[in-house]
Order: C-alpha cells, then sequence, then structure tokens
C-alpha cells in the first residue's frame, strides 16, 4: 500500500500532450504544435488552434430525413468555414460535429426547426511578433498591401528598408538601390506582425519588413532581376 501510494503521489502529467481541456466554462481547447528546434526557453508563437464552438442552424421541413444531420454538417461549414470573429480568428475547417441538439420548431409559421450545433474547428489566429510569409496585393506610395491567406496586411514605407524606394515608371514597386530587389504585386515577401487591429468580425495587421531574414522571398509572376 506505502509503495502505491508513494508511486501515485510521485506521478506528474506527461510534458508532451498536445490538447488541454479548459478550465473555465465557454474557454476555447487549443491544440498547440510543438517545437523540435527551439534554441532558447521562450514558448513558441502558434497561429493555429482546434477550438470549440456553438452555433444555431435553421433547416426547411424539406431536410427532415435520414440525411438531416449530413445537411447541417454542410451548412455548417457553408456558414463558417472561411468566417472570422475577433476573438477566435479566421475558421479554417470544420473537423468534427461535437453535439446536435433536437430540433425546435421556430415560431414564424414557416415549420423550419432550430438546431443548436456545437463542433471542433481549426482556426488561424495572428499574433503580434509572428513572422509569416504573403503575397504582395498592391502597391503605392505609402506601401504596400500584402495577404497570407485569408488575413490582409500592410507594410508601410517607413516600415520599408530605407536602401528600397518607390518606383513608380511602369508598374508600382519598390526597388533597392542595386535594382536586385524589387517587391510588386505577386511578390511574396517575409514579414513581422508589428500591430493589430482586431474588430468583431475582422482581423487586420501592420507588418515590418525591416528586421533581418525579412523581405523578399520571390518575385512572384512578376518577374526577376
Amino acid at each position: 500500500a506505502r509503495s502505491s501510494t508513494a508511486r501515485s503521489r510521485s506521478h506528474t502529467p506527461r510534458a508532451d500532450a498536445r490538447v488541454a481541456p479548459s478550465k473555465r466554462r465557454n474557454e476555447p481547447r487549443f491544440a498547440r504544435a510543438s517545437s523540435s528546434s527551439s534554441r532558447d526557453h521562450r514558448s513558441p508563437i502558434v497561429m493555429f488552434f482546434h477550438v470549440n464552438l456553438e452555433r444555431n442552424i435553421t433547416l426547411e421541413p424539406r431536410h427532415f430525413g435520414a440525411r438531416m444531420k449530413a445537411v447541417l454538417e454542410e451548412k455548417l461549414r457553408h456558414e463558417v468555414e472561411g468566417t472570422c470573429s475577433g476573438r477566435y480568428g479566421f475558421i479554417v475547417m470544420v473537423t468534427r460535429l461535437a453535439e446536435v441538439s433536437e430540433g425546435v420548431v421556430t415560431d414564424d409559421g414557416t415549420a423550419r426547426a432550430k438546431f443548436h450545433i456545437k463542433y471542433d474547428c481549426v482556426v488561424f489566429r495572428p499574433f503580434k511578433g509572428e513572422v509569416m510569409d504573403a503575397v504582395v496585393t498592391q502597391v503605392n506610395k505609402f506601401g504596400f498591401f500584402a495577404e497570407a491567406g485569408p488575413l490582409q496586411l500592410f507594410v508601410s514605407n517607413a516600415l520599408i528598408t530605407e536602401d528600397m524606394q518607390f518606383d513608380s515608371s511602369g508598374e508600382n514597386c519598390y526597388v533597392s538601390d542595386d535594382q536586385q530587389i524589387r517587391i510588386q504585386r505577386d511578390a511574396s515577401v517575409r514579414v513581422r506582425i508589428v500591430g493589430m487591429r482586431i474588430d468583431a468580425n475582422d482581423i487586420f495587421c501592420i507588418a515590418t519588413i525591416k528586421d533581418d531574414y525579412l523581405g523578399l522571398i520571390d518575385f512572384g509572376s512578376g518577374g526577376g532581376i
């Protein structure tokens, strides 16, 4: 009995657990990716999470039947995938329907039924200080806009290296003094997020290419040197 007690007291949770349940109600469950190449003790920045969310879905009477759950899942995916929540980020994909309530007939005289659905999904949530690759979508004298998946970024001319100047002689672009680097539409760039604006249904970021290892990584379809 003593040895059994000693073993239970010395037991500690495994450090490599990937998914931890939330301690507070209505708080999302996070699935974090581990970093095997960390050079220090700081936690790596994670931008993809596996969370539990809820939504009400309304179905027409013609969908009641054997395929009702499949129709609910299809409608849920159509309504939520690609949308953004300021709290959770961009919903990339629904992975599972965790719970579907019994349908409640609406009181609007249409005989439709409302279902409360709890579902698991993967969300993309950027954070300040994160480094990511993006594709340039627009260039002007104030800076350039870029997209990283669903995320919109803006790099102002104050956050572009001093050796690059705006050139509007042809297609708008930023060109280095030696003419070897050209940032224009469709070019791929590596940026670091320095500021964020979070609204109820959108996230917009300000980024920089002034740090080491940032800037142009591919000319895209715009041509090379």
